[in-house]
């Protein structure tokens, strides 16, 4: 199987509103504090890490034949906003804690519909690059 290579360009000009078209979406980061166009980059995060597991979810109830009517997804993250600030911290820079909370429609029992998000966590791209990390190479221009 090929690759898939997915490309995003963002924009930022006066204020903190960043704008990208993210194929045929507009899509607005900002922060609260600002213009508060749009969620803020850590929100926007935590939102594709709940929406990455609900699609998995639905991929795998299809392929496993399970009759699956829904999924609601609760993702917190706990983050310490000194190293962010630049101030001095043992704390790492991003979210020391992510919790994900899946309330999963389906027929299945609670034994089975933990096997099932371990399942769908196991195979989520986003679940997979917070648990081990991609090659990030920086460049400009």
């Amino acid at each position: 199987m090929t690759d898939k290579i997915y490309r995003v360009q963002t924009e930022m000009t006066a204020g903190w509103r960043v704008s990208a078209q993210v194929g045929n979406h507009q899509m607005v980061i900002d922060q609260a504090t600002a213009g508060d166009t749009g969620p803020n980059p850590l929100d926007t995060f935590l939102f594709s890490l709940a929406g990455c597991v609900s699609t998995i979810a639905k991929m795998v109830a299809r392929e496993q034949g399970i009759a699956f009517r829904g999924i609601k997804v609760a993702v917190e993250g706990v983050l310490n906003p000194a190293a962010l600030a630049g101030k001095p911290s043992e704390d790492p820079v991003g979210f020391k804690r992510i919790d994900i909370r899946a309330d999963i429609d389906a027929d299945l029992d609670d034994e089975q519909k933990l096997a099932f998000l371990e399942l769908v966590c196991r195979r989520c791209p986003v679940h997979h690059n917070l648990c081990h990390p991609c090659l990030i190479e920086h460049h400009l221009g």
